[in-house]
């Protein structure tokens, strides 16, 4: 990251950030703008961004449009990507170069983010749809057409749930949508087991700061490890279509790749997510996006840009120093975001340090 520039974005009237170094550290009173800069590095990516907000809410008070313009290089090559809210009907865009990109795969193949905020704690809490949410994001860095799958697969369980419901004698069309469910749920679902190996290929980790194992739960990943993908295809069009009757009074689908869920556990110790403390917890989390982005630098040959929101709490002085340590070797752009500057001292000598205030970002 070269350069980003911020129109009318949150509670910035006009930004303009040129980081020296690869990892740069805002401090700042709470609500003067740290999570909101970080937002729009994450909204870059395809998606709603860390805060998950649709593009209506983003413009400044005010306002009804807003932009964010970033220069990047990718592979010796310099790059201008932007995205915004357009005129008229509202919709969200992105440019590259100044022209309309054709494909979100190709916006995701260029630049991607990873991110960590303290309400992510809760994915051990909170249902099954955050944490493949959490899981899908890592797996877009990886295979960029996964965001295409995803999609497609949610269109048609939609199309399908309302065709059960209004037009259940529609035979044929119903064929067609369970043949849609399944291709994709199967690709969607190789997709996030690709990811779960290769981190799990890639650990980060050592006594401090443990590696985090996660397991990726449900009956389409479990045939995929035993069945070739058309098999496990014809296996779930066939449950499909047995489960018509059920599904319409249910008035959902019941089985594709949105009935997923993830598990965490610490490798060493075998510790389940769900009965650790909120410092395991975080641990935890910060481990998978290390490895995260350990992973894709081997694969790519450039890590993704990492996002951390006040990642010091819950963390002990020996673990804030080896979460330091770690994103120094890694070399991407890095942002981390805190009220006290001491607790970052120990990167000083290789982090830029901003002062955030009222929407304003001025180097200290």
């Amino acid at each position: 990251m070269q350069r980003l520039t911020l129109t009318d974005f949150r509670n910035y009237r006009r930004c303009t950030w040129e980081p020296s170094a690869s990892i740069s550290v805002l401090t700042g009173e709470n609500g003067s703008g740290k999570t909101n800069f970080l937002e729009a590095l994450s909204l870059l990516a395809p998606g709603r961004g860390l805060l998950g907000s649709a593009p209506q809410l983003l413009p400044r008070y005010g306002t009804s449009r807003w932009g964010i313009a970033a220069e990047l290089e990718k592979n010796g090559q310099h790059l201008h990507l932007s995205t915004g809210l357009t005129e008229g009907r509202g919709r969200r865009v992105f440019l590259l170069d100044g022209e309309k990109t054709r494909t979100l795969a190709e916006i995701a193949q260029l630049y991607s983010c990873i991110w960590l905020t303290p309400q992510m704690e809760r994915l051990f809490l909170d249902g099954a749809s955050a944490r493949r949410r959490f899981l899908d994001r890592l797996t877009v860095a990886l295979i960029p057409d996964h965001t295409q799958q995803l999609m497609a697969h949610e269109r048609s369980v939609m199309s399908r749930n309302r065709v059960l419901l209004e037009q259940s004698h529609e035979t044929a069309w119903l064929d067609s949508l369970e043949e849609s469910i399944s291709r994709h749920a199967v690709a969607a679902t190789a997709g996030r087991l690709h990811l779960i190996e290769t981190l799990n290929e890639t650990p980060f980790g050592h006594d401090t700061f443990p590696h985090t194992v996660m397991k990726l739960n449900c009956p389409i990943a479990a045939s995929l490890k035993e069945k070739p993908a058309l098999e496990v295809e014809d296996w779930l069009r066939h449950l499909l279509k047995q489960s018509r009757h059920q599904d319409r009074l249910r008035k959902s689908t019941s089985t594709g790749a949105h009935k997923a869920d993830v598990t965490f556990r610490e490798a060493l110790t075998g510790r389940d997510a769900s009965r650790s403390s909120s410092g395991q917890k975080k641990i935890m989390l910060l481990s998978v996006i290390l490895s995260h982005a350990h992973a894709i630098d081997r694969i790519w040959g450039q890590p993704p840009v990492i996002l951390l929101d006040e990642p010091l709490t819950h963390l002990d002085g020996k673990r804030r120093m080896c979460l330091m340590d770690s994103l120094s070797s890694l070399r991407t752009t890095t942002l981390l975001t805190g009220t006290d500057a001491e607790l970052f001292s120990t990167i000083r000598k290789v982090a830029d340090f901003f002062h955030v205030h009222d929407g304003t970002i001025q180097p200290i």
